[in-house]
């Protein structure tokens, strides 16, 4: 069976590597999101915590 095409050079092949590459990109992306989604989070926690303390005690005792 002769082929034209060399597997890596093949239609087919291109465009599975073509799906695969932006597999891997999305992929990344996601990754990138994640990341930058739980460093926002953690700013903002921080934030609201630093807020807290200077605001005063949350609590008091009455006496």
């Amino acid at each position: 069976m002769d082929n034209k095409f060399p597997p890596a050079d093949s239609p087919v092949g291109a465009l599975k590597n073509e799906a695969a590459r932006q597999r891997w990109e999305l992929f990344h992306r996601a990754i990138a999101h994640a990341k930058k989604s739980n460093i926002d989070a953690m700013e903002v926690a921080e934030s609201t915590t630093a807020e807290h303390k200077q605001s005063g005690p949350m609590l008091s005792i009455a006496r």
